[in-house]
Formats: structure tokens, C-alpha cells, sequence
């Protein structure tokens, strides 16, 4: 009988699939670090992730991430083919495998294949009919009732399938907002201030009714509400102005019909609270289409028309109460010649200075532009090649631009978008992609993260309720730029 093996000595068999087991974990290890490694793989988890940040993502490039996240490069192909063959071979296999996958990886980072890798860049967005095409595959259907994935032909024609050119990523782009709550009704001359994330209307007309409700539009929820204020009873009127001086709005003038009005009330946007200033000294004539902003703790006011006559002075109001509590107007007096007295102008604060820009007197529409030192109080009159007419059109500053936005040109009413570059002050033109709304004057805007808020307005016709907003986009970063002088480059 032969003798048994000591207690101490392993038994063969089992000796054997220990090492195949604690092979095979090392196989199954090394294949998990080499899709770890897999530069295919980190590009498509990190692309994914901002893809899904920003759902507004332009879709070129949601095309360029998916031709290279699932179009396996060789390396990752071979790396996923390596790795589910060794968890079937021995451990003599997967060490062979192991190796000749490194020495491919040391070839294949030679800058030659890097070339030929693609790029986020060379995958273009789709033509026209390849977007329609997938929007048809995506859109939802419109069923019948009591009918089984049948489209409603009638309402397939009240929204017909639009395709748009994609726009280019720092391209400005219009579109029209959808809003929720209670919305103003359809208005023209009304005004509009963004105070915080909230803008706020106020007054305006229809043809036929005038208003002095405060409607707030939170610019987050895209949602609008009626402010229910308290105080001095303000009458409804249009053509007014509104000026935001921190958490307070300015109102000044306006009127309803033949009515023209000269006082001044404040509204408190925290507490909801009208207050009727009480006014000390001369204050200005009653006024319509005048325009107003704020400058070192003044509101100042120039121009408008009492109803008989276009005017061109020039007045301020501290915007602080004096010890009594009475707000302190006066007229200023100025070098350099005036303008030419006009209404349905801008006047657009640029560091010390105010720009204004077109209007008109009754009779005449202007192109012209006069500077105002706010500091000399000297006007400077220039000319900007060519002269471009406007009246009943918004001018906001962005960064170095001056954006001017619809109005009238003395023929018809308008949808364009100018752009007068300060430091030149030459006219520029920009390709502006999406839905730009339909032309039109006396309308409200104003600017607000990154974007341009277009309100209302009329087109010698209709008189519109409608919010649009100017996605800036690189242009958003204009107003970051260092301080320049008008005109400097010129």
C-alpha cells in the first residue's frame, strides 16, 4: 500500500484551480484598466455629461460626439475584443495578449494616427431635408379621438413643420418666448425695466384703452404676473418715461388722448407702493416721447413734445428727497448748440456721456446723433456715414455697440437690428439667425443676462402683446470690455 501524502503538502488539483481562478481575476482586472484607459470611452462619458448640462446644445455638435463615441476607434475596439477573450483563455494567453496590446498602444500614439482621429469639428450639422427628416421621425403624432395613431390632418395645417438654418454657436439668434401666468395685454409706448431677474411694464396703449398696470415677468419661470400696488393712484398714460434707480422705478410724464402730464411718481418694486413726489421749485412742462436715465444721483430728462411744439431742453431731478422730503428739479443749462428739438428719440447713457440718436419733430424723421458730456455739459454733434433715420425704435448699450432695434424709418416700419460701433462709430451688420419679429414701432426693450427683451408695439396696423428675446450670445461678453472713448478710433 503506498504511503499518503504529509497533511501539509497541497493537493494537485486543487493547487491548479487556484491558479487558473486567481489568473483569470488578473485577466479580468488588466481588462477592466484597459477599457478604463480607452480614450473613446473618457471622451464619450465627458461629451455626454455636457450634452446632458445643457440641453440647448447645438446639434453639430451632438453629431461630432456621436461619430466619436460610437464609431469605436481600433484602440478601443481592440481593447473591448481583448478583453472578452481573456476572460475565456488561460492566463498564458491573456499575459501574450496583455503585452502585444501595450506595444500596440506605444505604435499607435504616434502623431500620424492622431491625425486621422475624427474631430468635433469635421462632422457638419445636417441639410435642411435631413433635419426634416429627423424632426418627422421625432415629432409626436396628432390623433383623432377614438382613432388608433391617425394624424388630425387639420391640425397638421395649423403647425405646419418649419425647418430653420441652425445657427452657429456664437451667432445671435432671435426667437419668441412662450410665457406663462397673467401677461399684459397688447400694448405700443410702454416701457419696460429689468430690475434683477424680474422686468417690469408699465402703462401703454391699444388704440383705444390706456393703462397704468405693473406687470412683472420673471425672466427665470418665464412667468408673468400683475403687481398689486398701493399708494398714490397713478393715472393710466403712455409715452411716458420710466427710469430704474436701484430697487425704485422713476415715471415721468406721459399722458392719455389729449391729456400731457408733468408730475412724477416713484414706484418701490419691494413694498408695491406708488408715491406721488413732491416736487420743490420749477419742474419741466407736461411732455410726452421725451426720454429720461439716471447719472450720479440724477435723473435726467431731455426733449418730448407738450402737443403743440417738439422740445429740446434739458432738466434733472436728484434722485434723493431733500431734507424736507420734496424732490428737487432744475433745468441745465449747456454748451455746444442743442439739438434739434425732436420726441421718439434714445438717449443711451455711455460711461459719462448720452448718446442721442434719431426722432423726430412732427414733420421730419432724423438720422442725426449729438453727444452730451455729462460732466461738461457740452454738446458735440457728429456725423456717422451714412445717416440712417429712425424714430419710435429702442437703442441699448451692449459693451461698445449700440444696438438699435425696429422703429420707423420715415417710410415704413422696420425689423432690422443695427449695430452702431462706438469707437468708430461706424454701422455695422451681423447675420442674425432664427424668427425675428415682425417689424414695428413703439415697442419696449431692454437688456438682461445675455439677452435683449423685445416687447409690444405697433406696425400702423396691430398692435402687438408679444415677447422676443436677441440671444446675444458672444456678444453677451461685450460689457465686459474696458472703458473706451466715443469716437476714439475713428
Amino acid at each position: 500500500m503506498s504511503a499518503s501524502p504529509p497533511p501539509s503538502a497541497p493537493l494537485p488539483g486543487l493547487q491548479l484551480s487556484e491558479n487558473v481562478a486567481l489568473d483569470r481575476q488578473q485577466a479580468a482586472i488588466n481588462a477592466s484598466r484597459t477599457k478604463i484607459r480607452s480614450p473613446s470611452r473618457n471622451l464619450r462619458t465627458t461629451h455626454m455629461q455636457e450634452a446632458n448640462v445643457d440641453n440647448e446644445v447645438d446639434e453639430g455638435v451632438i453629431l461630432a460626439v456621436a461619430s466619436l463615441s460610437f464609431s469605436p476607434s481600433p484602440e478601443s475596439g481592440t481593447a473591448r475584443t481583448s478583453a472578452a477573450n481573456d476572460e475565456e483563455a488561460g492566463p498564458t494567453d491573456a499575459a501574450q495578449k496583455s503585452s502585444s496590446l501595450r506595444a500596440a498602444k506605444r505604435t499607435s500614439r504616434a502623431p500620424s494616427d492622431f491625425s486621422q482621429r475624427p474631430h468635433t469639428n469635421t462632422a457638419h450639422p445636417p441639410m435642411p431635408h435631413q433635419q426634416q427628416q429627423q424632426q418627422q421621425q421625432t415629432q409626436p403624432q396628432y390623433c383623432r379621438a377614438g382613432s388608433n395613431n391617425t394624424t388630425d390632418d387639420s391640425i397638421e395645417q395649423q403647425h405646419p413643420l418649419v425647418t430653420e438654418p441652425r445657427a452657429p454657436t456664437p451667432a445671435m439668434y432671435w426667437s419668441q418666448k412662450k410665457t406663462w401666468g397673467t401677461k399684459p395685454p397688447k400694448v405700443r409706448s410702454q416701457t419696460l425695466n429689468a430690475i434683477g431677474s424680474h422686468i417690469y411694464v408699465f402703462g401703454g396703449w391699444n388704440n383705444t384703452v390706456c393703462y397704468n398696470d405693473v406687470y412683472v415677468l420673471d425672466t427665470e419661470a418665464m412667468f408673468w404676473s400683475r403687481m398689486r400696488t398701493t399708494g398714490d393712484q397713478v393715472p393710466p398714460c403712455r409715452a411716458h418715461t420710466s427710469t430704474a434707480v436701484g430697487h425704485r422705478l422713476f415715471v415721468f410724464g406721459g399722458g392719455d388722448g389729449t391729456q400731457y402730464f408733468s408730475d412724477l411718481y416713484i414706484l418701490d418694486t419691494k413694498s408695491c407702493v406708488w408715491t406721488r413726489a413732491r416736487v420743490a421749485g420749477t419742474s419741466p412742462s407736461s411732455r410726452r416721447t421725451h426720454t429720461c436715465f439716471h447719472y450720479n444721483g440724477f435723473v435726467y430728462l431731455f426733449g418730448g413734445g407738450d402737443g403743440h411744439r417738439a422740445l429740446n431742453d434739458l432738466w434733472r431731478v436728484r434722485a434723493e428727497p431733500n431734507a424736507s422730503g420734496a424732490y428737487e428739479w432744475e433745468e441745465v443749462e449747456t454748451t455746444g448748440g442743442r439739438p434739434f428739438p425732436r420726441g421718439y428719440h434714445t438717449s443711451t447713457l455711455v460711461g459719462n456721456q448720452v448718446v442721442v440718436f434719431g426722432g423726430s419733430d412732427g414733420q421730419e424723421c432724423f438720422g442725426d446723433t449729438s453727444l452730451l458730456n455729462l460732466d461738461t455739459l457740452e454738446w458735440t454733434h457728429v456725423s456717422i456715414d451714412p445717416p440712417l433715420t429712425r424714430l419710435a425704435h429702442t437703442a441699448t448699450l451692449v459693451g461698445m455697440y449700440l444696438f438699435v432695434i425696429c422703429g420707423h424709418d420715415g417710410s415704413d416700419y422696420s425689423s432690422q437690428v443695427l449695430m452702431l460701433k462706438l469707437d468708430t462709430l461706424r454701422w455695422e451688420t451681423r447675420t442674425i439667425y432664427g424668427s425675428a419679429p415682425a417689424p414695428r414701432g413703439y415697442h419696449a426693450c431692454t437688456l438682461h443676462d445675455g439677452r435683449l427683451f423685445l416687447h409690444g408695439g405697433y406696425n400702423g396696423q396691430e398692435v402687438f402683446d408679444d415677447l422676443y428675446t436677441l440671444d446675444l450670445s458672444s456678444y453677451s461678453y461685450l460689457p465686459q470690455v474696458p472703458e473706451f472713448v466715443i469716437g476714439c478710433h475713428r
